[in-house]
């Protein structure tokens, strides 16, 4: 089988290798200009090509231009970035299908996007136990006494992603282009855990959002 377009042998285990994860994995069309959405370290940048002309935007962390992404639209002319990203960061905003259409408003023809699986962490605390930072089972997922300053506002599927990504990006003139689920490959261990899965769940139950990793997406606009 053919490797897909965008493809990479490095394997991250940190949000500090996830940039050049990400660098390595579509250096083709992380060119021209710019724009990260929920940038964080704004890690990135340190791979791009000089001429590049990057912005990385978002509250906290170390971004280039503080926005709050639950105020109002995205501060940027329509078509005005070559590739927009916006990774593991929609899952925390209330206002989800606003910031989603303002990506695809803004971008001129690509938009990389990446959405965690909440199903898998569910399962990992059925099998592992309490989250190892927290007293609490799951970190993103839980009522605390007081408000947590980090928490995931969506509860969802890989198959509800995916097809949020294609319908509503369709809606705003955008074409996936290619579609990734982490940890997709079954080995001999996936394969009869998904064999018990299927035994022990409900038959509605689609068990790939029990085990498969984040949802990853790029978005051509037509």
């Amino acid at each position: 089988m053919s490797k897909a377009r965008f493809f990479t042998d490095f394997k991250y285990t940190s949000r500090e290798d996830k940039p050049e994860y990400v660098w390595r994995r579509y250096r083709e069309i992380l060119q021209g200009e710019i724009l990260d959405v929920g940038a964080d370290q704004c890690g990135l940048k340190k791979f791009l090509p000089p001429r590049t002309k990057y912005i990385g935007i978002g509250l906290g962390g170390a971004v280039d231009v503080e926005i709050d992404l639950e105020k109002g639209k995205l501060p940027y002319q329509d078509n005005s970035f070559d590739c927009v990203l916006c990774l593991d960061t929609l899952e925390h905003l209330d206002n989800i299908y606003e910031v989603f259409d303002e990506l695809c408003r803004v971008t001129r023809e690509y938009l990389i996007i990446s959405l965690p699986n909440p199903w898998v962490s569910f399962m990992g605390m059925l099998r592992g136990g309490y989250y190892k930072h927290t007293e609490l089972p799951m970190k993103f997922y839980n009522l605390p006494t007081d408000p947590p300053e980090d928490r995931h506002k969506w509860f969802y599927g890989v198959h509800e992603a995916e097809r949020f990504l294609k319908e509503r990006g369709g809606r705003n003139g955008m074409e996936v282009v290619q579609l990734d689920r982490e940890h997709a490959s079954l080995n001999l261990k996936r394969r009869l855990y998904r064999m018990i899965l299927k035994l022990i769940v409900h038959k509605d139950v689609n068990v790939d959002s029990l085990w498969s990793g984040n949802v990853w997406a790029v978005l051509a606009k037509r």
